[in-house]
């Protein structure tokens, strides 16, 4: 890329030579604009736009040039709208995750040979002078949970911030994948990757009819003090998508006190209750020793028959699943069919 040839202060408007030379620098051999949509794209009368947040409204007066994202899944739907995002952002989560790099397999495969520089966030406030020094003439921060109204009065102060209305990752992906293309002038864009991503699932439903009405647990984490994490609610995250491709979650699970992340606590010595057709497990890496270790697990006739999906975290499906975008769910449902396939099949 070519940030020397557009430096300039956050928010001031690039002139429309400008531009022009620097969407053409960017270009590369896949769909993607690196920080912005190609203008031929931009729709009759998109600006000036105003999308709406929790913490306030960000009004874009002209085409971004620069879009910065403050979460994975922010990053995500950047790249499933075409655009590479000016820095790839990282916290120590998603860097255990992909072993030091960053960016997870859906996002390699959407970025090519790019490769944005990485901006190290813990939380937005702590890295106001990084997020400066990149310049950026929107930020995307839909799935950023280091986002509060101090951060974002600071942020917004100086360039437009699009971000959630009630939390962050608290909106379908759909809805925040719509608000984004609209802040960048895409909306119809928005509209084929959302039907792309829901094709892809309905087309695996419908070639796995044995899917539908089979029940299905997952198994979030150890808690400590007697305490496992479960899926209470198919709303969200791998409830959505498993949901989505016919399953249904199990009767027990449904009864569980549900926060609001759609999780319940089950105690250790009840885990014998998650029985299904198929139990999701998400664990730290390949090693299944945090459930192994639990008689009530081992005993559980999904687990004895082999009924059981893994999902490591070192292999990015809990983020894909857990965070979603149009992107990271297309990659999943090609990884996560057919174990969900052989689960079913186990005797």
């Amino acid at each position: 890329m070519n940030p020397a040839g557009v430096r300039r202060r956050i928010g001031a408007l690039l002139a429309a030579a400008v531009l022009v030379t620097g969407l053409a620098a960017c270009g590369s051999d896949e769909d993607t604009t690196s920080g912005a949509t190609d203008s031929s794209d931009v729709a009759a009368g998109a600006y000036p736009v105003t999308v709406s947040g929790k913490f306030g409204d960000a009004t874009i007066d002209a085409q971004p040039v620069r879009a910065l994202p403050l979460s994975p899944q922010d990053a995500d739907i950047l790249l499933s709208l075409g655009i590479v995002p000016i820095a790839m952002p990282t916290d120590q989560q998603n860097l255990a995750a992909t072993g030091g790099t960053g960016i997870f397999p859906w996002e390699e495969e959407a970025l090519g040979g790019e490769r944005p520089e990485q901006l190290q966030l813990q939380n937005a406030a702590s890295a106001a002078e990084k997020i400066a020094a990149l310049e950026p003439d929107v930020i995307v921060s839909t799935g950023f949970w280091g986002l509060d109204q101090a951060t974002y009065d600071q942020l917004s102060a100086q360039v437009p911030v699009v971000h959630f209305d009630s939390k962050a990752n608290g909106e379908p992906w759909q809805d925040s994948t719509r608000k984004v293309a609209q802040a960048l002038g895409i909306p119809g864009k928005a509209d084929e990757v959302i039907a792309a991503a829901e094709a892809k699932a309905a087309d695996a439903r419908a070639a796995d009819p044995q899917f539908a009405g089979k029940t299905y647990n997952a198994l979030i984490g150890d808690l400590g003090g007697g305490q496992m994490a479960v899926l209470a609610s198919d709303e969200r995250g791998i409830g959505q998508f498993v949901s989505s491709l016919g399953l249904v979650l199990a009767p027990y699970a449904t009864t569980l006190p549900v926060d609001a992340d759609g999780r319940g606590m089950v105690s250790y010595e009840n885990l014998g209750d998650l029985d299904a057709d198929v139990v999701f497990v998400v664990t730290r890496t390949d090693d299944m020793g945090d459930y192994t270790k639990f008689e009530a697990w081992n005993g559980l006739p999904a687990v004895q028959r082999g009924s059981v999906v893994q999902l490591a975290r070192t292999s990015g499906l809990p983020n894909a699943l857990g965070f979603p975008s149009a992107l990271s769910l297309s990659w999943a449902t090609d990884q996560v069919v057919p174990t969900i396939s052989t689960a079913l099949a186990a005797e």
